[in-house]
């Protein structure tokens, strides 16, 4: 199924005469509707297993966890489901115990949930906070460096930018932080199911993926979390029951015995597992993320990525060529799915254009932080060059009229 051929699948395009937002929210495909129908149905219809952790997990949940480890090229018994991002991002850091008077670092144009997730998490620990500063709008992996030190418990940030759209060497910063013995813990919500992320390869110790934008389900709370096998081995969550080893093999088989002890010893799971929620998995959440996972990876993340860089390429030449700015440096490797348009005719103007190209049926975002803003481009794989080029007549159109 090439890229450009999956537009059918995806109504909700039909609203718009150029949707290039998915940074904000992705589309939802019909296979995802699908798989939801047919789950429904086997629940209204109560068939066998309806009732059992045991069969539903091999039925639904277990096929999201090998789509995900299939996305990112890893074990599934390294993926793990989380309801969103800040969720998961929580479930990990609070699994974890650091040392009084270590640090955390992270970036300061940074998702506000993040921030405010690290500034209490700080605060609970008695951790010092250091905030990397940008240049521009954006990050070198030397400046970064330079808040990492010995005592450094974790850095936390996100590895593509919501405002510039940089993408952060992982590999290259991995080293830095491992290399003083800390934690590298990702917020992939801009990046996953967009360009290609193998976080084994670039040594990633723990991922966190929201699956509204990229991963093409909007509205439905589902996402998706890579923990290592290094920090799977110090997590440690408060136990539900459901993220314990089953003491007979099977949960089905346990619930009748007459001698069990319910306060009585069980075993943590060792893989992704045992960060679960510990009651009963969120199926419906699973089964319609596994469903757009599933068309990702038939589409493949390589030609997905090559795709989606040609069209900001396109817009990022037009651009400069009109006179105009992006957001950040030019280097094509940190290039990714979003790029931010700086018009340099001031907010309120800006405003103005972002609303008269909406009434217009082209859908993109007017974002900012700390003094940088502008009009932020995402497409993605539903979407091809026709709608780029709309875009930019319209652009170019309402520039010139104001």
């Amino acid at each position: 199924m090439g890229i450009l051929r999956v537009k059918h699948l995806f109504p909700g395009l039909e609203q718009f005469r150029a949707y290039l937002n998915t940074a904000s929210a992705g589309m939802l495909p019909l296979t995802s509707l699908k798989r939801v129908l047919d789950f429904l149905n086997y629940i209204i219809d109560f068939r066998e297993g309806s009732d059992s952790v045991d069969v539903l997990d091999v039925k639904f949940l277990n096929k999201t966890l090998e789509e995900g480890a299939k996305l990112m090229k890893v074990k599934k018994e390294n993926i793990g489901l989380t309801i969103q991002t800040t969720e998961g991002l929580r479930r990990i850091l609070m699994a974890l115990t650091p040392k009084e008077e270590m640090n955390i670092v992270s970036l300061d144009m940074e998702f506000p949930s993040l921030s405010c997730l690290l500034k209490s998490y700080s605060e609970k620990h008695k951790l010092e906070l250091r905030v990397v500063k940008n240049k521009n709008g954006w990050y070198s992996i030397e400046e970064i460096e330079k808040s990492i030190d010995d005592k450094t418990f974790a850095v936390v940030i996100s590895s593509i930018q919501w405002i510039s759209g940089q993408r952060i060497d992982l590999k290259e910063l991995s080293k830095i932080v491992h290399e003083h013995g800390a934690w590298l813990i990702v917020d992939a919500v801009q990046h996953l199911g967009s360009l290609t992320l193998f976080p084994k390869r670039e040594r990633v110790d723990a991922l966190v993926a929201g699956g509204e934008k990229w991963l093409l389900n909007p509205a439905v709370g589902s996402g998706l979390m890579y923990l290592s096998d290094e920090i799977l081995e110090e997590l440690s969550p408060l136990p539900g029951l459901l993220n314990m080893e089953a003491p007979t093999g099977e949960w089905g088989l346990w619930w009748g015995i007459p001698e069990k002890n319910p306060w009585g010893d069980f075993v943590l799971r060792k893989d992704a597992k045992k960060m679960d929620f510990g009651g009963g998995p969120p199926y419906l959440l699973a089964v319609t993320l596994g469903a757009s996972l599933e068309l990702i990876n038939r589409l493949q993340i390589e030609k997905i990525e090559n795709h989606n860089k040609k069209l900001i390429a396109r817009i990022r030449d037009e651009i400069l060529s009109a006179g105009l700015e992006v957001i950040g440096d030019h280097n094509e490797h940190e290039w990714s799915s979003i790029i931010t348009v700086k018009t340099g005719l001031g907010y309120e103007k800006e405003k103005k254009i972002y609303q008269k190209l909406l009434d217009e049926g082209i859908k993109i975002s007017h974002r900012g932080v700390l003094g940088h803003y502008g009009l932020r481009i995402s497409p993605h794989l539903y979407n091809d060059m026709d709608e780029v080029e709309i875009f930019l007549e319209h652009l170019f159109k309402n520039l010139v009229k104001l």
